[in-house]
């Protein structure tokens, strides 16, 4: 399957789709034809996946990710993205099969593809918690990553993710959660002085408790890092200590999509007037 842009138009189309007058429907047009190539070529490589005994989930990144991560890296990103077409293989268990079946999806792909994978082992660089290994691989000469996770690092990536939607998307890369204060002054700033101290006390203690479940969330990420590590070094699972440490985890991640269920995205001022304060 050939792309249907070279790099060099790649890297403009890129760029085009962040300028102040917003993306222009060509560009949305070419951006969709590059992303069904993308799409054939991924489909191909998620058969050779399963050719290995493995069920890999796929997906293409959607235009409104690809749009904020080009406001985020800007326009030039687009030609050098790893990601734009991935897939995910989630294990059972832990480090140990992780780095086995790693080794055989870069043995499988160095062989059929024109250049060698990379790896890139986010257990030894983590990114705001999210661990797992990825190993780009170049099908057709063309990106792909393929995301090898643990049970419990898809667990917390999972929980991360849908706890990102709601408080702001720039946890994932470090960034505290968005407070919404200047969408309450939007609509209550005629409010007497007396209610607006209410309200800034109220919004106060709600950002509080979205950054402390981000802090919580982020705690939870390395104790799940010790215990695969602590596994991985020979210890077993089923030791009592080990086992009180990993319900421990099981029953926080449970809480925490207990408690995301009774809540709702922090408003923006783009949403002013369709989300309630």
């Amino acid at each position: 399957m050939t792309l249907p842009c070279s790099k060099s138009q790649i890297e403009r189309l890129g760029k085009r789709l962040i300028t102040p007058e917003g993306p222009a429907e060509d560009d949305l047009s070419l951006l969709n034809e590059l992303l069904i190539a993308y799409d054939e070529i991924l489909a191909s490589a998620m058969d050779d996946v399963r050719g290995l005994g493995f069920n890999p989930t796929g997906r293409i990144k959607n235009t409104g990710t690809i749009l904020e991560k080009l406001h985020r890296h800007g326009g030039s990103w687009l030609k050098s993205i790893q990601d734009l077409a991935g897939m995910r293989v989630v294990l059972a268990t832990g480090r140990v099969e992780q780095d086995a079946v790693t080794a055989l999806i870069m043995d499988l792909f160095a062989k059929s593809c024109p250049r060698e994978p990379k790896l890139i082992d986010r257990r030894k660089d983590p990114s705001a918690g999210y661990r797992a290994v990825h190993v780009v691989i170049y099908p057709e000469g063309v990106a792909v990553e393929v995301q090898v996770r643990t049970r419990w690092q898809h667990e917390w990536a999972d929980v991360f993710e849908k706890l990102a939607d709601l408080v702001g998307r720039g946890i994932r890369y470090g960034e505290p959660p968005i407070e919404w204060w200047d969408v309450i002054m939007a609509r209550h700033g005629h409010e007497p002085p007396a209610k607006l101290a209410t309200l800034r006390d109220l919004h106060d203690a709600a950002f509080a408790v979205h950054a402390a479940m981000v802090k919580s969330a982020l705690a939870i990420a390395e104790l799940i890092e010790a215990l695969e590590q602590e596994e991985a070094a020979g210890t077993d699972p089923k030791h009592p200590e080990m086992r009180k440490l990993w319900q421990y985890v099981q029953n926080d991640l449970a809480d925490f999509r207990t408690r995301m269920g009774d809540m709702t995205p922090v408003p923006t001022m783009e949403q002013l007037g369709t989300v309630e304060a």
